[in-house]
This record gives C-alpha cells, sequence and structure tokens, in this order.
C-alpha cells in the first residue's frame, strides 16, 4: 500500500449522504457510530496508489471524492484499467470476505479521498448484522452480470461500437452538456488505457478517433473530447454491428 500520511478525521459516517447509496445504509445508528469511530479518511494525489496486487487484505476503502482506477497485470505482464470506481464505491471487499491477498491494484486518478475501516471492525459488523453480508452479496451479484454484460460487448460489438460505449459511459459520469446539445469532458484516462480497456491496440484506436472525427461525430483534442452528435453515437452501440 502507498506510504500512510496524516489521517483525516473527515465528516461522520453519521451523516454522510453516501452511506445511504452503499452497503453500509443497513447500519443501526450503534452500528454506524462503530463505524465512524473506527474508520480513518486520507487524501491521495493523482496517480498515488491504494492497494497494491498481493497485498494482505487489512480492511475496505470507502472512495468520498475523486476517482479511483481498478487495474490488473495482462498477460504481457501490463498493468491496464479494467473498471473506475465513483465515491460511494467500497473498495477491496472481496479479498477480505475471501480472506485473499489482493487480487487488483488500485491508484487515485485525480484528487481524491478514501475511508479506510480496518479488517477486525468489518468483521464484527458483519457478525452484528447479517443484513450487511446480504449487501455485499449483492454487490458480488451486481458485478458478476456487469462482467456478464462486458462479455457480451465484445463479443457482439466492433472496435469502434466497444469504444463508443466506452466514451458514452464516461460522458456520463464526467462529462457537461453545452447549449447547443453536445457533450464535453476532459478523459480521466489516457489513450492507451482506453484501447486497453477495449482489447485493441493504441493504433486501432487512433484510426477509430480518426473516422469519428472523419464523420464528425466527435472532435479530439489531447484529452479533451467533443461529443457534437451524442445521440448518434448512443444509436449505434444499440444497434448490432459486424465486427471488424
Amino acid at each position: 500500500m502507498a506510504k500512510q500520511r496524516g489521517h483525516l478525521r473527515g465528516a461522520s459516517c453519521l451523516t454522510c449522504q453516501l452511506r445511504q447509496c452503499n452497503e453500509w445504509r443497513v447500519l443501526n445508528e450503534e452500528e454506524t457510530r462503530l463505524l465512524a469511530h473506527h474508520r480513518k479518511s486520507r487524501d491521495y494525489r493523482a496517480g498515488e496508489s491504494i492497494f497494491s496486487v498481493g497485498e494482505p487484505s487489512h480492511g475496505v476503502y470507502c472512495i468520498v471524492s475523486g476517482a479511483v482506477a481498478i487495474r490488473k497485470s495482462d498477460a504481457e505482464g501490463n498493468v491496464v484499467p479494467i473498471r473506475i470506481s465513483y465515491p460511494g464505491d467500497i473498495l477491496g471487499y472481496r479479498s477480505l470476505l475471501l480472506n485473499a491477498h489482493r487480487r487488483y491494484h488500485s491508484e487515485a486518478l485525480s484528487p481524491s479521498r478514501l475511508c479506510f475501516i480496518d479488517k477486525p471492525t468489518v468483521k464484527m459488523l458483519l457478525d452484528h448484522n447479517p443484513a450487511l453480508g446480504q449487501q455485499f452479496l449483492q454487490r458480488i451479484a451486481n458485478d458478476l452480470s456487469d462482467a456478464h454484460d462486458h462479455l457480451v460487448r465484445n463479443a457482439t460489438l466492433s472496435n469502434r461500437g466497444k469504444f463508443v460505449h466506452l466514451l458514452l459511459a464516461l460522458m456520463n459520469r464526467h462529462g457537461c452538456t453545452a447549449t447547443d446539445g453536445s457533450r464535453f469532458m476532459e478523459l480521466p484516462l489516457s489513450r492507451r488505457d482506453l484501447a486497453s480497456m477495449i482489447g485493441a491496440r493504441h493504433e486501432t484506436l487512433s484510426r477509430i478517433i480518426g473516422r469519428l472525427e472523419e464523420d464528425g461525430l466527435a472532435r479530439f483534442s489531447g484529452r479533451t473530447v467533443h461529443l457534437t452528435r451524442p445521440h448518434s453515437l448512443l444509436q449505434e452501440v444499440r444497434q448490432p454491428s459486424p465486427l471488424d
């Protein structure tokens, strides 16, 4: 895990609005006070590691602000992003529940604040409140469903379709809408990372970007993306297209 700096007390779990959107919402007031007493908050710089593959699982992390990339090594040893997590998401729960070492690497994509809850506290809450365990099981089931959807997209969409789907998903999180209905954003990932996420080479992604610009659907400048006709792109991923 990255070198620890001073921990911050931050906002109380009792008043945290994000808690109502994640697994901790089933805790009663006494259990929430226990969570608040043991949790530690700290800030991470963009690019700073939160935990790494092979580390023991000492607890879980709740994202308070910012964005975190979850990465995994591929067959060639490259560490590629597989998911981006956002405020309200809980990281590291699977390795904790399995009593296993970390299988993924995580790093802050932007200045971020996370709360850490140590393993004994999580275990105590699971023992006291069975509904909490059910919540984590539901999250695992949702993650599995998302993984199945990802496999279907990989099997049915062209490389362009996969990239358009990824762009639209990122735009929903990071984008703004202009007065003319177009949308724009600063990409949270490099183009090489984007290529890895759709299983394509960097050169293939460059060609796809060129075609989108030629079609008048998007403009790219560094990490700035401007989708001039987002509804047309949405139609692309809603309709079956031949594989590249």
